[in-house]
């Protein structure tokens, strides 16, 4: 098949990923996960915010978590960065420890999430940073966990426990020095 035929197809799934008929939403959803490109995530997400429709959106959450190209990984981040989604901020970080995406570079910002969101997108935090293999910069890690102190000692709700989980979860990461 040509590239623009290729290119072709992944655009008509984009349009009908905005569709107000719910049928030409899930043949979407369906086409997505034969011929999905990581053009498709944000349009995806888009969706996966604005519906109303739990069964669309348990199909977004699966298809995202189903998701093996670590290509959209950098997608996926700024969509977590988005303010625009801060509702979805949960599901997303979930995504990583999901499909078992490679997030380690983008810690900071999956760290950060956690400081600022609520209690459900720290717990998604926590198990991504639980989920990680990999080596990190001391320095990286350091100012972390000295971000994560300073937000111990202002939260004054539950979600201070679970800072403090994610902190003693990164006393157990790899660091390189």
């Amino acid at each position: 098949m040509s590239e623009s035929k290729k290119n072709n197809r992944i655009n008509n799934i984009i349009v009908a990923l905005s569709s107000t008929e719910e049928k030409k939403i899930f043949t979407a959803l369906k086409q997505l996960r034969k011929h999905g490109k990581k053009e498709a995530i944000i349009p995806l997400i888009d969706l996966l915010s604005s519906t109303q429709n739990e069964e669309i959106k348990d199909e977004i959450a699966s298809l995202l978590f189903d998701l093996k190209d670590q290509s959209v990984v950098e997608e996926l981040i700024k969509a977590i960065d988005n303010d625009k989604y801060n509702n979805e901020k949960a599901t997303l970080i979930s995504i990583f420890w999901q499909s078992s995406l490679d997030s380690s570079e983008h810690i900071t910002t999956i760290v950060k999430q956690a400081i600022k969101g609520d209690y459900l997108v720290g717990i998604e935090v926590l198990s991504v940073i639980d989920n990680y293999d990999t080596t990190f910069q001391e320095t990286e890690i350091e100012d972390l966990k000295f971000d994560l102190d300073e937000a111990i000692q202002t939260e004054e709700t539950e979600k201070r426990d679970l800072l403090i989980s994610i902190r003693s979860a990164m006393d157990a990461l790899n660091l390189e020095f």
